[in-house]
């Protein structure tokens, strides 16, 4: 029996996670003006019926006029599932507010953050994080971010100016021989 040559990693189209009708957003989670201490979840994703084995996750926020407190986080939580209907962590799919619930009991149903970006108090800028594997555990995934930077995001006017993102990109592997 022959090995395999090599293994070589493609990546794949992009989901994107943002405000409705901004540039590159393909599912709506609207973040403008995300309040210091709340949280909020987007419309869910469909990642088909053959899951890629890792997803790339980049966390792009933008800080409003004040800066948020250097140290403190942004976090995006995963939540997959199987049917799209039945959600842990009290998600319905949709983009709504998101109640993390008293000492974060509904959200640490959503399992660990699947990107924290740090924050660094620099006010009016774009704040990126290097990216992270995640392993999908469901054919459809639902975001929560989660603002603990000390400050609101961005509010901007149209709302689909703020640069605030969740970026997934699938990352397949490939035996080739």
């Amino acid at each position: 029996m022959a090995l395999p040559d090599y293994f070589i990693r493609t990546q794949g189209t992009a989901i994107v996670w943002g405000e409705n009708g901004a540039s590159g957003v393909t599912h709506v989670l609207s973040l403008n003006n995300l309040a210091n201490g709340a949280a909020r979840s987007g419309v869910y994703a469909d990642l088909g019926a053959n899951i890629p084995d890792a997803y790339l996750v980049f966390l792009v926020m933008e800080t409003g006029a004040t800066a948020p407190t250097a140290g403190l986080t942004y976090e995006v939580y995963l939540v997959s599932s199987h049917d799209a209907s039945v959600w842990p962590a009290k998600l319905n799919g949709t983009d709504a507010s998101y109640t993390p619930g008293s000492n974060d009991i509904n959200l640490r149903q959503a399992g660990s953050p699947a990107a924290v970006l740090v924050a660094t108090a620099d006010a009016n800028t774009v704040l990126r994080q290097a990216p992270m594997v995640w392993y999908p555990r469901g054919r459809y995934v639902q975001p929560i971010l989660y603002n603990r930077s000390g400050q609101a995001l961005a509010n901007k006017t149209p709302a689909s100016d703020n640069a605030s993102r969740i970026i997934m990109i699938p990352f397949n592997s490939s035996v080739v021989d």
